[in-house]
Parts: structure tokens; C-alpha cells; sequence
């Protein structure tokens, strides 16, 4: 799960995609990167700056790099790394100077690796230092080079570059790419899993355009007439500001459920349904579940800051009092996007904390966004009891996630995840817990408002191919022994030194 902007047309794309990316933050905190096109004296051969550093979008010397530059076109990312590990090296933009052809990417191709097998022995294909990279970005990028690499580039030739990567790759993509004569275009995957929006706005001497991850950037940097990229379409804009979408292929669509009950932005809206309002109804669907249950409690708190919405929702459904008495330190990273298993344990300890005496003698509904390795969980309820809480109840506005995420959130070992080998009532006592509550199937599509999600992790039943997802498995558990974690936490992380669940 990463975040992507980018912009064409105006006098300074490289800022506006900077603070578009800032507006990205919570998709990627790993590191962030921006691709520009410029007539400066100090830019490279074609015109390409590429600038990266690690960390968050706002820390280190990439605001001082972009603020002053003068472009008209340009694509950034923030990323949170899945496969292929932190280094530097890894962050996107990606760029092929010699095929004068650069990409960003939000998602996972479960079947990279195979791809990789035959575009490696390419040696054309190859980043502007002349290495290749084991990345399923990349191989995006060097299928779509490959494809348009005689400078054919019009639209058509586009679109048709586009369509060979539908049919290579396999798993949940949207991108933006940018040609060296300022051509901008963007595409997603034909199942829709991962979000893509495009607006325009009127500029001085021509249309302009944002592509983007989220409708809050766009909104943020003055776009209009904001709209989603359907499944299995392609846009794309020339130099000159002319538009041409088209759709490429297409299956049913399947969005990640994922993307509203936890990812994406409270005030951003997918498929025309409001993030903020399916939030506020899971919260409603669990207060069904508790009161079908008969269960008395005394207040309602919410773990901080993804489940506010449901917590309070949750809290009215059943005339309880709301209680914000799980605080949290707002200078610890979100730690379900943190790179290893120790940054995540150690960032947990220094994040959330009890106002011990409004929990003292109480019923307490504790109510997370969702609960996937347990850790947080597990920590949380020790906090409660430790307040003096008389009883703690977990609830969770997700359904239980017992199968692995393939296609962009960082599980991918069943055994990782606490419901793939626990029934409730181990989880309770894994948890420490009187009970633990788990969102509906039903609940979930109902406050959704759709059956048209990807519920892989839920139901153990994915959008598309995942036959190859063993060796894609594999590699991430390499990265992760790569980053420092220890063998035993990598080939069993449900355990207490499992990575953690909680995202901020």
C-alpha cells in the first residue's frame, strides 16, 4: 500500500506533488520520492529529475530540492514496502533514462517473480545506474518500457502498452508513468483493488491535470470534477493538456475492503461511498452484534485514531458514554506500515497510554479498526486491566483476518495472523481479553454498501491468480530476515514477538 501523485501542467508540479504526498503520508512512511521534467541547465540528458529520501515526506532535504523548481510535469510517491525490503535503492519514482520512461506504483503483482524471469534477460531494461531490481514496481515499469521503448508515443501506443501489462501481470496495481516529451498517464488494475482518481482544474495556458491515490490531494491542491479511474482503464494526458480514458480490460470489480475500514483518509470517498459514513455504520453493525449478545458495559473507547468513527457510533447505537481515554503520542509513526517487527513493538510501547482512573471499576468496549497479529491488542488490554478496568471487551470493526493479503498490505503467512490458526476463545486468552467481537461478513458489505470487494483475507477466496503466491510469500520473508528480524519471528509471527496489527 503506497501512495502516488502527479501532476501536468502548471508552472511548479514538482511542489504541488509534494504536498500531494504529504497529504499521502499515512499510505507510506518508509520513504518518499519525486519525478519531475525540467528545462534547467543542471537537469539530466532528457530533461528528468528524479529526487528520494527515506522517512517521512516533511523530514530530510526533498522539500528543499522541489520548492523552488520550475516543471510542468511530475509524479511522486510515498511507500510502504511489502516486498523488496527498505533500502534506499527501493524507493520510487522508478526511473529507464534511456527509454525516457518513469513510474510510480501502489499495490502487489503476486506473480513478479516470473515476471522477472523473462524481462531480466533484457539487459536494455535497466534503472539510469544501470541495475535491475527485484521489485514487482519495476517490473511494471520495464514491461511497459519494453513495450513502448521505440518512442511510439501516442495514445494508442499507450493504451496498447498498457493492455500488455494487464495480461503479464497478475495482483493489484494502480500507476502513474511519465515520458521524457511530458506525456502523463495512469491506469488500474482491472479488478479496481487499489484506488486511482484524476481531475482537472483550469490553468493559464491549458487544462491541467492530478492523478492520484486519494481524492483528499487533489481536492487539497484546487483539482475539480474529481474522478475514479474505473477497473481496467487507462488515462491519458498529452504534453498539451489533451485527455483520452479508455477502458482496457475488464472483470468484476473487486476493492479492497481494506481501503475503508482502515487505509485511506476518513474525509476521502471510494466507489461514491464516504469513508467517514462507512466507518460511522460498522460501528453501528457491531453495536448490533453487542446488543443481539445482551452485553452490559459502561463506556466505550476507542483505539486511536482509525476506529474514533466506529467507536462513536457504536457508543450512540447503545446510549453509552464515549470515552477518548487511550492517548496517543502523535509523534510515533502509524506501526502496522513500520518496516520491522521491532520498530513496530518498540513504536507500540511509546505510542498509546491509559487515563488509568476513567478506567477504574468500568465494563470497558475497546474498539479497533481491526485485529490482525494481536499485538497491539494484546498490549492494549494489558493497559486496561492494569487502570483497574473490571472487564475488557475487544472489538473489532473488521471481520476476522485469517488468510493472507497478497495485494498490498503487508501479511502475507497465514501464520502470521491470530484468527488463521485461533478460534475466538483462543484468541481471547492469546489476548488477554473476556471477549473479543469481530465485525460480520454481513456487517461489512452492509455498511459498505457493496458485495463488489475483495475479501481475500476474510474469506480465503481472491480476485485473481494467486497460484504463484508461495514464491511471492518467500521472497518477502527473505526481505524481512534481510531487515534484521530473527528466523522465529519471520516463520511464526502470531506469536507475542509476532509484527504487530495496529495502525495509528
Amino acid at each position: 500500500m503506497c501512495g502516488i501523485v502527479a501532476i501536468s501542467g502548471g508552472s511548479c508540479a514538482s511542489s504541488e506533488v509534494l504536498l500531494g504526498l504529504m497529504n499521502l503520508q499515512h499510505r507510506g512512511q518508509d520513504g518518499a520520492g519525486i519525478l519531475s521534467l525540467s528545462k534547467k541547465e543542471n537537469a539530466t540528458g532528457n530533461g528528468f529529475h528524479i529526487d528520494k529520501q527515506s522517512g517521512l515526506v516533511s523530514l530530510g532535504d526533498l522539500e528543499d530540492k522541489v520548492r523552488h523548481r520550475k516543471d510542468s510535469f511530475a509524479l511522486g510517491h510515498t511507500r510502504y514496502a511489502t516486498v523488496g525490503g527498505d533500502a534506499v535503492e527501493m524507493l520510487q519514482p522508478f526511473l529507464i533514462e534511456k527509454f525516457g520512461i518513469g513510474l510510480a506504483h501502489n499495490g502487489n503483482i503476486v506473480n513478479f517473480l516470473d515476471m522477472e524471469d523473462e524481462l531480466s534477460r533484457d539487459s536494455a531494461l535497466r534503472l539510469s545506474s544501470g541495475r535491475w531490481v527485484l521489485s514487482d514496481s519495476f517490473m511494471l515499469l520495464a514491461q511497459l518500457a519494453r513495450t513502448l521503448r521505440w518512442r511510439d508515443w501516442n495514445s494508442g501506443a499507450i493504451f496498447d502498452a498498457v493492455r500488455s501489462v494487464m495480461r503479464k501481470a497478475s495482483g493489484s496495481y494502480s500507476v502513474v508513468s511519465l515520458l521524457e516529451n511530458g506525456t502523463l498517464f495512469g491506469f488500474r488494475d482491472p479488478h479496481g483493488i487499489r484506488p486511482l482518481f484524476w481531475a482537472s482544474r483550469a490553468g493559464e495556458e491549458r487544462t491541467e491535470y492530478g492523478i492520484a491515490s486519494e481524492p483528499v490531494a487533489l481536492s487539497y491542491l484546487g483539482f475539480e470534477n474529481i474522478t475514479e479511474v474505473r477497473a481496467g482503464e487507462a488515462i491519458v494526458v498529452s504534453p498539451d493538456g489533451q485527455f483520452e480514458a479508455r477502458i482496457i480490460d475488464e472483470k468484476p470489480v473487486k476493492q479492497c475492503m481494506f481501503e475503508w475500514v482502515y487505509f485511506s483518509r476518513v474525509e476521502s470517498e471510494f466507489g461514491g461511498k464516504s469513508v467517514y459514513d462507512v466507518r460511522f455504520r460498522l460501528g453501528i453493525e457491531l453495536g448490533k452484534r453487542v446488543k443481539e449478545m445482551g452485553l452490559e458495559a459502561d463506556i466505550v473507547v476507542p483505539v486511536p485514531e482509525t476506529s474514533r468513527v466506529s467507536a462513536i457510533a457504536l457508543a450512540e447505537y447503545l446510549s453509552l458514554p464515549f470515552r477518548e481515554v487511550l492517548v496517543k503520542n502523535r509523534y510515533v509513526n502509524r506501526t502496522f506500515i513500520l518496516d520491522s517487527q521491532t520498530s513496530r513493538q518498540e513504536a507500540i510501547r511509546r505510542k498509546l497510554f491509559p487515563i488509568a482512573s476513567e478506567f477504574k471499576g468500568k465494563r470497558c468496549l475497546i474498539v479497533d479498526d481491526s485485529i490482525v497479529r494481536g499485538n497491539t491488542a494484546r498490549q492494549i488490554t494489558h493497559l486496561v486491566r492494569e487502570s483497574g478496568a473490571s472487564e475488557v471487551t475487544l472489538l473489532s470493526a473488521c471481520p476476522s483476518i485469517s488468510y493472507p493479503c497478497f495485494y498490498g498490505i503487508d501479511f502475507p503467512d497465514k501464520a502470521e495472523l491470530l484468527a488463521g490458526h485461533l478460534d475466538n476463545e483462543a484468541i481471547c486468552a492469546e489476548l488477554g481479553a473476556d471477549r473479543v467481537i469481530f465485525q460480520s461478513l454481513e456487517g461489512l458489505s452492509s455498511a459498505i454498501g457493496s458485495n463488489d470487494l475483495c475479501t481475500g483475507c476474510l474469506t480465503g477466496s481472491y480476485p485473481t491468480d494467486v497460484a504463484l503466491a508461495d514464491r511471492f510469500a518467500a521472497k518477502r520473508k527473505v526481505d524481512r530476515l534481510s531487515e534484521g528480524e530473527s528466523p522465529s519471528v519471520v516463520s511464526n509471527a502470531s506469536k507475542s514477538k509476532s509484527k504487530d496489527s495496529r495502525r495509528s
